[in-house]
C-alpha cells in the first residue's frame, strides 16, 4: 500500500507507537500544500481542519487528486488528526530565483516536525533546482536556516526535521548550519529522495555532528536522490512505478508498521544515470554550468507558461516558443546547448557500455 493506505490503515496514536519513517513522507507530502493564511500563525489548528480547505490546498500541487485523498485520509485519523499546523512560511521572488515553503506540525507530545517544501509545479522551482549545480548556497537554504531557527525560538522540545525532494536538501542543509544548541535539539532528520550539494559536506564537523540522526531514502530508480554530491548511507524503498515517476511518493511502497518495504540496491538504470550525470556535471566548470543552466532555461522560459503543468498541458504552442527562444539564442548558448547534448549523449553511452562490460566479467567469475 502507499501513504494514503497507511494512514487509513493505522489507527494508533503516536503515544502507542513513535514517528516513523511513512509518517514523516505524509508530513513532507503536505508541506506542498498552498496553506491559506490561519495557518501562518502559531500551530494551534488542527490537521482535520485541512479537510475544509481542500480546494485551495491543492491547488497547483503536483498529484492534485492523490494529494486531495491524503487530506481526507490525515483529517479523519486517529493518529494524524489532532496534529497541530502552524508557522506556514512561503517567499517567492523572480528575481533571486526563489522558491520556498515550509510548515510546522506540533505531536501531540511536543515535538515539532519541521517540514520543508520540495520543488513545486513552476519553471522557477526547477530553475532554482538547476542553480543548485553551480552555487554552494541557494536563496532557499538560507531561508531554511532562518526558518528552523525561528521555530527553535518560538517552541521548546523535540525538534524533527523532513523534507521530500528539494525539502529533503534543505531539512540537511538547515540541520548542519543551525546553531550547536538547536542541532542538539534535533532528534530525527528525514531525507526522502533529495538531492545533494555542489560541495561534498559529509565530512565536515557539522554534519557529522547529525549524521546518525540523518535518515535517507530513494526509491528503486531514484535519478533526484543522487544528483550531485551526496551520502551513500541511504536506504532504498520499492514503488510501483518506473524511473522518474518513482520520485513521486505516492508510488512508494508502505508496510502496515509504518515502515517502508526496503530492496538490497538501486537498479541499474539508477546507477547509469548517476554515473552519467556526475561525470558530465564534473566536466564543466562552474561558469560552463551556469551559463549552460542560463541557456536552458531561456528556452524553456520561452514557452510562455510559468508552470510546468501548463507546458505539458499546452505542448504544441509550448514546443514552439521554446524552438523561438532557442533560435534567438546566441551563437554561445546554442553551442553550449548542442555541445551539452553531444557530451552527455557521449557519456552516457561510455557508462552503458562499461556498466554491461563489469557486468559480464563478474559474471565469468561466478
Amino acid at each position: 500500500m502507499n501513504i494514503i493506505g497507511y494512514v487509513g490503515s493505522n489507527k494508533q496514536d503516536f503515544t502507542q507507537s513513535h514517528l516513523n519513517e511513512a509518517d514523516s513522507l505524509v508530513l513532507s507530502q503536505l508541506a506542498y500544500l498552498a496553506y491559506p493564511r490561519k495557518f501562518a500563525s502559531a500551530p494551534g489548528s488542527s490537521i482535520a481542519e485541512l479537510a475544509e480547505e481542500t480546494e485551495v490546498l491543492i491547488r497547483d500541487t503536483f498529484y492534485p487528486k492523490s494529494n486531495a485523498k491524503l487530506i481526507k485520509a490525515v483529517a479523519a485519523s486517529p493518529r494524524f488528526g489532532n496534529i497541530k499546523v502552524g508557522y506556514f512560511r512561503q517567499r517567492n521572488c523572480n528575481e533571486k530565483v526563489l522558491r520556498f515553503a515550509a510548515v510546522t506540525f506540533i505531536l501531540p507530545d511536543g515535538t515539532a516536525y519541521i517540514s520543508f517544501r520540495g520543488t513545486d509545479t513552476t519553471v522557477l522551482g526547477w530553475k532554482e533546482d538547476f542553480y543548485m549545480s553551480f552555487l554552494s548556497r541557494i536563496p532557499s537554504h538560507l531561508l531554511a536556516e532562518e526558518y528552523l531557527d525561528f521555530v527553535a525560538r518560538n517552541v521548546d522540545g523535540k525538534l524533527i526535521l523532513g523534507g521530500h525532494s528539494k525539502g529533503g536538501n534543505l531539512a540537511v542543509y538547515s540541520a548542519t548550519n543551525c546553531s550547536a544548541p538547536i542541532r542538539a535539539r534535533i532528534v530525527s532528520l528525514f531525507n526522502h529522495d533529495g538531492p545533494g550539494f555542489k560541495d561534498s559536506i559529509y565530512e565536515t564537523d557539522r554534519y557529522l555532528s547529525v549524521k546518525d540522526r540523518i535518515h535517507k531514502t530513494i526509491p528503486r530508480d531514484s535519478l533526484v536522490g543522487l544528483i550531485l554530491s551526496t551520502d551513500n548511507d541511504y536506504k532504498v524503498v520499492d514503488c510501483n512505478s518506473l524511473l522518474l515517476m518513482q520520485h513521486n511518493p505516492f508510488t512508494w511502497h508502505v508496510t502496515k508498521d509504518g515502515s517502508f518495504k526496503k530492496l538490497t540496491k538501486i537498479s541499474y538504470s539508477s546507477r547509469v544515470f548517476d554515473a552519467t550525470l556526475t561525470n558530465w556535471i564534473d566536466s564543466m566548470d562552474l561558469p560552463t554550468r551556469r551559463k549552460l543552466v542560463g541557456a536552458i532555461f531561456d528556452v524553456l522560459e520561452g514557452c510562455g507558461y510559468t508552470n510546468v503543468t501548463d507546458i505539458s498541458k499546452n505542448l504544441v504552442s509550448s514546443m514552439r516558443g521554446m524552438y523561438k527562444a532557442y533560435k534567438a539564442l546566441s551563437d554561445e548558448g546554442k553551442a553550449l546547448m548542442s555541445d551539452g547534448g553531444k557530451q552527455l549523449l557521449k557519456l552516457w553511452m561510455g557508462t552503458v557500455f562499461t556498466s554491461r562490460k563489469n557486468n559480464k566479467n563478474k559474471d565469468g567469475k561466478n
